[in-house]
């Protein structure tokens, strides 16, 4: 009788088979991960481009970009009106969702700040409805955010505003608070035309990114190197003892040290793509992309930064409707000069 054997893997075999495996594994996954990087990257460069041309289809229809809406009534106006990405609703597609409310006449918050503030009731549902077009698909985090002054639901963005350059010191004037006109394009009230631009639209910052917050509420006696990696890039120092002056700006002004030395974080950066506020969906260029020096503000306006899940920088639209990635190593002057309108700066190719 001939007697036949089975073939079959031995444990040895095997064991080199799923370590082969794993290796081919290890190698690939960071392809996958840097693929799905650029696809999201060049996700979000889309969303700059249709914001960028929301905002020329808005001069044409109106002769200026659109600006910060003050609120109609109510003794804060020039702090709680609705943002640049409420007016552009009808020029990205989203004109049903405009049409539930009027920038002009109906105020998004009713009562008194700070006792008795909230959102308007009829915009409940408005503030609460995510837009894509807001939102980067590089930032995983929950759009719905309830850490809001005035309360209720509101949606989030991952694209903010040029409201300036955010330099300080004599000399530069209101360069951040946007309750007041600002070297940059986007304040309460704004009307400002590409005429005024004399430093160039292709030279001037239109939009760019930011992390959403954690929606953690407030962190108070807390260090910034007790904070985690992810509570450094997405919260911003609330600094005390800070007054606002009649003309724009604090008293005293920002400084990096007392950013770096703060001990109390706010969790609602890009809480609000209806609510227009430098902290939410604002920023300026005194901090360069991703800078480890936290953002930094009291009473609502400050040093708020452009930031991303990319690797090495931001994307930004440009006045003239362009769409760059601006790397982090850029030098500081560079990107300063990219936040003004008028400064005279001589542009680099940073």
């Amino acid at each position: 009788m001939i007697r036949r054997t089975r073939a079959g893997f031995t444990l040895i075999e095997l064991l080199v088979v799923i370590a082969i495996i794993a290796v081919l594994i290890g190698l690939l996954l960071p392809a996958v991960q840097k693929v799905r990087e650029s696809a999201a990257r060049m996700s979000s460069q889309n969303n700059l481009k249709q914001l960028a041309l929301a905002c020329h289809n808005h001069y044409s229809s109106f002769g200026h970009l659109p600006g910060l809406a003050p609120a109609p009534t109510g003794s804060n106006a020039n702090s709680f009106g609705y943002s640049v990405h409420a007016r552009i609703l009808p020029f990205i597609e989203q004109e049903n969702l405009g049409r539930t409310f009027d920038p002009n006449t109906m105020p998004l918050f009713t009562g008194t700040f700070p006792v008795s503030l909230a959102l308007n009731p009829v915009l409940v549902d408005t503030a609460r409805m995510p837009v894509k077009t807001f939102l980067c698909p590089g930032d995983g985090h929950d759009p719905l955010y309830t850490t809001i002054t005035g309360g209720g639901v509101h949606a989030g963005t991952n694209y903010v505003v040029n409201i300036g350059s955010g330099q300080v010191g004599a000399g530069f004037g209101n360069t951040y608070d946007p309750r007041f006109p600002t070297d940059g394009l986007f304040w309460y009230g704004s009307k400002v035309r590409l005429t005024d631009i004399v430093d160039g639209s292709s030279n001037t910052i239109l939009w760019s990114q930011c992390l959403r917050g954690t929606n953690g509420g407030t962190l108070s006696g807390t260090p910034r190197l007790a904070l985690s990696f992810e509570q450094r890039r997405r919260m911003y120092a609330n600094l005390p003892g800070r007054g606002t002056v009649a003309t724009g700006g604090l008293n005293p002004q920002l400084n990096e040290i007392d950013a770096e030395n703060a001990t109390t974080w706010v969790s609602n950066r890009g809480g609000s793509w209806i609510w227009g506020n430098g902290s939410v969906n604002g920023f300026v260029t005194y901090l360069t992309p991703n800078s480890p020096t936290p953002d930094a503000a009291a009473h609502g306006q400050g040093w708020f930064s452009a930031r991303s899940n990319f690797s090495g920088g931001v994307n930004v639209a440009l006045a003239d409707g362009s769409v760059r990635f601006v790397r982090d190593s850029i030098a500081p002057a560079a990107w300063r000069a990219m936040g003004t309108r008028a400064g005279g700066e001589i542009a680099s190719d940073n």
